[in-house]
C-alpha cells in the first residue's frame, strides 16, 4: 500500500472513489488522508453511497413490505435508524 501522505490530491481522490467515499471530490487533502488511513471506513460513508437497488435488496432480505415505493432517504431512515441519529448530530470528518 502506498503512503497516502506522498500522494497528490488527484491520486487521493481516485483512491477515495474506489473506496466509495461520498463527496470525496470536495474534500481537502488532509481530510482524505484522515479517512483513508482509518482501519474501516465509517458506516456513514458506506450507507450514503448505497444505490436504491442495494437498499431495496436489504429491505427485501429483512422481509419488509412496501419498500418499493420509498425514496432512498426514507429507506436509509428505516433500514439504518442509528445512522439517522448520528447524521442529525452533524457528523464531522
Amino acid at each position: 500500500m502506498a503512503s497516502y501522505h506522498s500522494m497528490s490530491l488527484v491520486e487521493l481522490k481516485q483512491v477515495a472513489k474506489t473506496h466509495h467515499i461520498k463527496q470525496y471530490y470536495v474534500m481537502k487533502r488532509n481530510d482524505l488522508i484522515k479517512i483513508l488511513t482509518m482501519k474501516e471506513i465509517p458506516d456513514e460513508f458506506k450507507i450514503e453511497k448505497m444505490t436504491i437497488t442495494q437498499l431495496r435488496n436489504i429491505a427485501k432480505e429483512r422481509g419488509m413490505r412496501g419498500y418499493w415505493t420509498l425514496h432512498k432517504e426514507k429507506l436509509i431512515e428505516i433500514l439504518f435508524p442509528q445512522y439517522r441519529k448520528r447524521k442529525t448530530a452533524s457528523y464531522k470528518y
